[in-house]
């Protein structure tokens, strides 16, 4: 090989600038650039998904990201005196939670538990509280376009407490808002 088909050598990389050099200085003037720039708005979420149940034959759903955790029913232990829809509370893992009877808090009858019944442990007002539920059903993902408003008189819940109803295939979901429910 002659000296003039040798291979390049490598680029000597120049040495690392100290803290306070112009690497740091360069460091900050991008970020600085990048930080006066005007923040591109943030694009609406078009599909949420909801955690949904049933009660007395009709499906119901509450925004997940309020939804900590489902769990089977265990021993609820009534209180003396407590509010009306309070079914009594349990034990969660060391921490006592009131078990609200959602049934009641909406304006329907209660009912019986069944194997199916289950506890949505959900986080209103700053507080754990957990809802009785006739049966869990499923997450489903709701376009913001599938959610109408509440046709009025066509609920058999309160309709203070319901953000809309969404059309999932030939059903409907009343979407509920916990704070509403839990807070009045």
């Amino acid at each position: 090989m002659s000296s003039d088909e040798r291979p390049s050598a490598p680029a000597v990389c120049a040495p690392a600038a100290t803290a306070s050099g112009p690497a740091r200085d360069s460091l900050l003037a991008f970020a600085d650039s990048i930080l006066a720039r005007p923040a591109a708005p943030i694009p609406e979420i078009e599909v949420q998904p909801y955690l949904t149940f049933v009660l007395r034959g009709e499906e119901f759903g509450l925004s997940i990201l309020r939804s900590r955790e489902i769990v089977r029913v265990g021993e609820i232990t009534r209180i003396p005196e407590a509010p009306p829809h309070v079914r009594g509370v349990l034990n969660l893992r060391g921490r006592v939670v009131p078990v609200v009877e959602i049934r009641t808090r909406l304006g329907l009858p209660i009912a019986p538990l069944t194997p199916q019944s289950r506890v949505i442990m959900v986080e209103a007002q700053g507080r754990l509280f957990g809802l009785l539920v006739d049966r869990v059903s499923r997450i489903a993902k709701i376009a913001a376009s599938a959610i109408k408003p509440v046709p009025a008189g066509a609920l058999s819940v309160n309709p203070d407490h319901v953000t809309g109803i969404a059309q999932m295939g030939a059903g409907l979901i009343t979407l509920l808002d916990v704070d509403k429910v839990l807070g009045s």
